[in-house]
């Protein structure tokens, strides 16, 4: 196993937190922990929150655990709580969360601290990101697109980029307030909503991160709660005139899908209270 490299000065540097939610991916999530340890980046915090794996992803973390800040492995809601949960744990200027099967790009913290001391007054900094398939096979690449507020209320409409790309001024995530832990796959939205009304989202063609798609992912694997999801994060935002005009769309997509479970979630999400405004921080 390669040894992670000696910090090397940066006391001019922004500390960097990161995070990894993991459960259950040990076919990945190796590859994660390295990507981030091997960064060479000399101010680098970076925390593994497990939901309680059974299938190897354990040792893997008890390999590298002399190199990280900390980790803990119990059963969470998903993860939103384990991103919370590591949030609160860090210490870093700038915090940013990779999903145990995605991974940084070479001098990808580097890129971002860069990007953060020219741009100071933003909220949030995203490069773009390789989308790769389970086996590594290059598919495509996301540049950041659509990154003021009335844009990214049309996520994967007018805005997109890929979340493992992005990292957040820690200041901005406080005033923000929590991920919500009710939401299962557009938590991230819903974050990223609320930072946009605290300032602005930085992009860089840059490419910094690369995700992997394969049919067990989150968003993969229940397409059709997903879009829903989505629809009831622009609903709670106020943007209800952009879900009527998707909702046309919507239905071409769920096509393929059964109908019902999108019906039956958004009437839970009624039921239970995810329809209700955001939770506004100090910041408004």
């Amino acid at each position: 196993m390669e040894t992670p490299p000696a910090a090397r000065s940066g006391s001019d540097l922004p500390t960097i937190s990161v995070v990894t939610p993991s459960f259950n991916q040990v076919a990945f999530v190796e590859a994660t922990i390295r990507s981030v340890l091997l960064q060479g980046y000399p101010r680098l915090e970076y925390r593994i929150v497990d939901g309680g794996s059974t299938d190897g992803t354990l040792q893997v973390i008890e390999r590298y655990a002399p190199w990280l800040a900390g980790w803990t492995s119990r059963r969470d809601s998903g993860p939103a709580q384990a991103i919370n949960e590591g949030f609160a744990a860090v210490t870093g200027r700038i915090v940013g969360w990779l999903n145990s099967d995605d991974r940084y790009l070479p001098g990808a913290l580097h890129a971002a601290a860069r990007a953060a001391v020219a741009r100071p007054d933003a909220v949030a900094w995203i490069g773009a990101c390789r989308s790769v398939d389970a086996s590594g096979r290059f598919l495509y690449v996301n540049a950041p697109h659509g990154l003021d507020l009335p844009d990214l209320a049309d996520w994967m409409g007018a805005a997109w980029f890929a979340q493992p790309a992005s990292l957040f001024a820690r200041e901005a995530i406080a005033r923000a307030g929590p991920l919500d832990e009710r939401l299962q796959s557009s938590f991230d939205v819903d974050l990223f909503l609320r930072l946009a009304r605290l300032g602005t989202f930085a992009g860089s063609d840059e490419p910094w991160a690369e995700e992997t798609i394969h049919p067990a992912a989150r968003t993969s694997a229940a397409p059709g709660r997903s879009l829903a999801e989505l629809r009831v994060v622009q609903l709670r935002h106020g943007f209800d005139a952009l879900v009527l005009r998707r909702l046309a769309d919507d239905y071409q997509e769920l096509v393929g899908y059964r109908r019902m479970r999108f019906v039956d979630w958004v009437r839970r999400a009624l039921v239970t209270g995810i329809l209700r405004r955001p939770w506004k921080g100090g910041g408004g």
